[in-house]
């Protein structure tokens, strides 16, 4: 298995991560909370139905800042061959949709879930985490026309959130079990836009730009994506020709992430 993206993949990556930055600011992606896959940031009690869901939906707006949208949600069959889903939530258009956001209006953010998703929540949270980071490219208008590229740059919003730990996890998984009658089962799925390799590098690039130890992050990973990870983390190198590269400011001027005034500071160091 190939531990790192391809050269050319890895520029990109980044130069697309220092345009978000260079769009946003630095703080979040900095200073802000990485979110892990516990009770800490997901206390509520997982039910399979549209309560959890929307439950689960409430926590990652407000963990991306968007927590005073009102929420829609649609729970509904559209991944087998005749469920199918247009752009604005209608049935009509995308088959085999797991979830979708749908916009938002008048402050209105609207999902939807397949029901299919309820029966697998891990998998369920780095699906959502995707569609609630197209919500934050939809409110700062950072959307680009081009349907590809807007779904790969979405992937890559979700770390700048601080969600990359559940879609790095969620971009490829694992699955075996028992059927009882002594027959076992296997299965691999991926999730997501970029590759594992991808997401991983993009994870990496965070806690190194943050000057953050490898094992804290590596830790909460699955063990393919931990042996990504782990090998873009060295392959990054240095934290401030990383932070150079992505256009921020020198380790030694980071304000800490319990600094309140940080996200002002970034954007007038952007702006200066």
């Amino acid at each position: 298995m190939e531990l790192l993206p391809e050269e050319i993949e890895r520029a990109q990556l980044l130069e697309q991560l220092a345009d978000l930055l260079r769009a946003e600011g630095g703080h979040t992606f900095l200073t802000g909370p990485l979110i892990e896959p516990n009770e800490k940031w997901f206390p509520d009690r997982w039910t399979p139905d549209a309560a959890g869901v929307e439950r689960l939906i409430r926590r990652l707006l407000g963990h991306a800042d968007l927590g005073a949208l009102t929420l829609t949600l649609e729970i509904d069959r559209f991944s087998d061959a005749h469920g199918e889903v247009l752009s604005d939530g209608r049935a009509g258009g995308h088959s085999g949709t797991a979830a979708w956001f749908a916009g938002i209006r008048d402050g209105v953010c609207s999902f939807g879930v397949d029901i299919n998703q309820l029966r697998d929540p891990e998998g369920l949270v780095g699906t959502l985490a995707h569609e609630v980071a197209h919500a934050y490219r939809t409110m700062y208008e950072h959307r680009v026309p081009d349907h590809a590229l807007e779904e790969r740059l979405t992937d890559l919003t979700t770390v700048f959130l601080g969600f990359g730990v559940l879609t790095v996890n969620a971009s490829q998984r694992f699955r075996s079990g028992s059927s009882g009658a002594g027959a076992s089962w296997y299965s691999r799925a991926e999730g997501g836009y970029l590759s594992m390799q991808s997401m991983s590098y993009l994870l990496a690039a965070q806690v190194v730009a943050r000057g953050e130890p490898a094992g804290d992050v590596g830790r909460l990973l699955t063990p393919n994506q931990r042996a990504c990870f782990k090998a873009a983390y060295k392959e990054l190198g240095a934290r401030d020709a990383l932070l150079g590269r992505l256009g921020l400011p020198p380790a030694a001027s980071v304000p800490a992430s319990s600094d309140k005034k940080g996200r002002g500071w970034f954007r007038r160091w952007f702006t200066s």
